[in-house]
Parts: C-alpha cells; structure tokens; sequence
C-alpha cells in the first residue's frame, strides 16, 4: 500500500465496519423485519455506506488524505454529514471492544494529525508575524523618510 494513500485505504475500509457497528446496534428491528443477517446492512445504512464510498472515491485530496472532520472542502450533503457524525459517535467507542486494532490506529492517526495541523498554523503565524514586522519597519522607514 503507498504511503501516500495510507489513510484513503483505511478510511476506505474503516468506513463501512462503523455503519455496519451502527446499524447493527440501532436497526434491529428493521434488520430482523428483513431478515437480514451478518454484514448486511438496512437501506438507510446501505445507502449511507454506498454514498460515503462515493464521496470518498470523488475525494481530491485522497492522495494525502486527512480526516473529513478537519477538511476546508465539506463534500458531503448536510443531512449525510449529519448522519456519519451519528454514526461515528456511536460507532467509534464500540470499535474499541469489536476492532481494537482498527480504533486505536485510528485513535493514533487522529492525533497525528492534530499535532501537523498545530504545528502547521504555528508555521503560518510565524510566518505571518514575521511578515507584519517586515511590514511595520517598512512602514517606520517610510515615516522616518518623510520627517
């Protein structure tokens, strides 16, 4: 697996066992109605998964990807963004007990890329402070100039 595509890959399959995780534990009844058993999921599970692969096919920045939650582009439509957060919310506790290796890398990853945007803005704001110096001493100068 490329590194450059690490996180796409996991989210890729990461994605699907926490709508499977929520479906299972909300949909009970509409699963049993149906019959249905295992990896199956409802039809408003399985259109969420399906839209969410779409979503995360379509991603541009699935080269370097980083989590969606911090994302400047939202290319969900609202009402699957607010859907996913649901079934992130109750999905993700419980992948500790059902795929602990799958969450605390997850978990791990996460915090990973807490620490680059962190030091990321630092950089920004360094630069932006060194900028407004240069700024302000040319503007000093130019004061300086004009006495």
């Amino acid at each position: 697996m490329s590194k450059e595509y690490k996180h796409w890959n996991t989210e890729k399959k990461l994605i699907p066992v926490m709508i499977r995780t929520y479906c299972r534990g909300n949909h009970k009844t509409e699963r049993k109605a149906e019959g249905v058993k295992g990896k199956e999921l409802c039809s408003k599970c399985k259109e969420l998964a399906e839209y969410a692969a779409f979503r995360l096919e379509k991603c541009p920045f699935k080269r370097n990807k980083g989590f969606c939650s911090y994302c400047k582009i939202h290319c969900y439509k609202p009402e699957y963004r607010a859907e996913m957060k649901e079934v992130m919310k109750y999905s993700g506790p419980k992948m500790l007990f059902s795929h602990p290796i799958f969450a605390m890398s997850h978990v791990t990853a996460m915090i990973k890329y807490k620490k680059q945007l962190k030091k990321q803005a630092k950089r920004q704001s360094d630069k932006n402070a060194g900028a407004e110096k240069v700024r302000s001493a040319q503007t000093n100068d130019q004061k300086k100039d004009k006495e």
